[in-house]
């Protein structure tokens, strides 16, 4: 039996006897086993690589995590495929915070994702007035506009060195 390695870790053993593949059972991309070289068609076997990245990895299973949690919105970016600037940033998020883990950065977007759709902070957000005083200058939305090239993006920007009395900024929770 060898075990092979993948960027976030042991992710099958084959027997190197009969080449065949067994994968952890709590992948979300684990597979069948392979049927040994004795049983096999004498066609050449198509192998399957996995992705060259750990984040080509979580955008390839991006959508099992969407449909998953049943909501696509984070941060006030609906994550869509891999040429969409803003969702690749909120990917890599999420594994730089996994250090580079898959398994685990798709756990923590789905348990995110979750609480989004049940929370709905934009919707709070939009509906809430909050002290200007306190948390004016803290944070800033950049919208860069639907072009022929690209289409809408929304960054935001959190300025945390501006807040000048910590205790009567975040001092209470429940405000």
């Amino acid at each position: 039996m060898v075990a092979t390695a993948t960027d976030n870790g042991p992710s099958n053993t084959v027997d190197t006897k009969t080449d065949a593949v067994a994968t952890r059972n709590d992948s979300p991309l684990a597979s069948h086993p392979v049927e040994s070289k004795a049983e096999a068609n004498p066609e050449p076997e198509q192998t399957t690589k996995p992705p060259p990245t750990p984040l080509a990895h979580l955008f390839k299973i991006l959508p099992t995590i969407v449909a998953e949690s049943d909501y696509h919105e984070m941060w006030g970016v609906e994550l869509l495929h891999s040429n969409d600037v803003p969702t690749s940033i909120i990917l890599e998020k999420f594994l730089r915070a996994n250090s580079q883990d898959v398994e685990k950065a798709r756990q923590q977007l789905i348990k995110a994702l979750k609480w989004r759709k049940e929370i709905q902070p934009i919707k709070v957000l939009a509906e809430t007035k909050f002290d200007e005083s306190k948390y004016g200058g803290l944070g800033y939305v950049t919208v860069y506009p639907k072009s022929e090239t690209h289409g809408k993006e929304i960054v935001t920007w959190n300025i945390y060195g501006a807040v000048k009395d910590k205790q009567a900024t975040f001092g209470k929770v429940k405000e």
